[in-house]
């Protein structure tokens, strides 16, 4: 029964990442392939929302802070994009989880990027050094960012959500983002 059930499970996905992989390739929609993507699937708590679905159109950190506890914590970002705006060819977005040691956000020099992903037109999502990091816009769908909440040793306990807006910017980017365990 066991490998009955597991042979199912391999045909589901294998039909699921097919369907996927068509949408990407061959329509406008793939931020739909997200919704099919096994592996992007997680489940929602409202106590771990780090930024409510809202439009961000110029640096801005966000407004909601979340206390993660004393420990280590090993988790993803998920960010739900419902509209990414590229329409000048030059617009990058940045999310990055914020760490702390202090409740608040009000000591600068206790804050640390944790973990970032760049979203936007593939001409201006750059990586290090200025290197090209997508060969592809990006469009609204899921995106998921692994993170810890330690960096060299030290844990910070406090999270929260900074975006970076670059580029000519008429509308910006609409997202939710939250924490899912691993």
């Amino acid at each position: 029964m066991k490998r009955i059930q597991s042979l199912l499970y391999v045909a589901v996905a294998s039909l699921l990442a097919g369907a996927a992989d068509f949408l990407n390739r061959y329509t406008r929609l793939s931020g739909l392939a997200a919704t099919l993507n096994l592996y992007s699937q997680y489940t929602y708590d409202a106590s771990l929302l780090l930024k409510a679905a809202a439009l961000v159109a110029a640096t801005a950190n966000g407004s909601l802070e979340l206390d993660v506890g004393a420990g280590l914590l090993c988790a993803n970002l998920v960010i739900d994009a419902t509209a990414v705006e590229i329409d000048s060819n030059d617009e990058s977005y940045e999310i990055i989880v914020q760490g702390s040691t202090v409740a608040g956000f009000g000591t600068a020099s206790a804050i640390t990027p944790l973990a970032s992903i760049t979203i936007g037109d593939k001409a201006s999502t750059r990586g290090a050094a200025g290197v090209i990091g997508i060969g592809t816009d990006d469009v609204a769908g899921r995106y998921v960012v692994p993170f810890r909440n330690e960096r060299n040793g030290t844990l910070y306990r406090y999270l929260r959500i900074r975006t970076v807006v670059v580029g000519t910017i008429a509308t910006g980017i609409n997202y939710s983002a939250w924490v899912a365990k691993c």
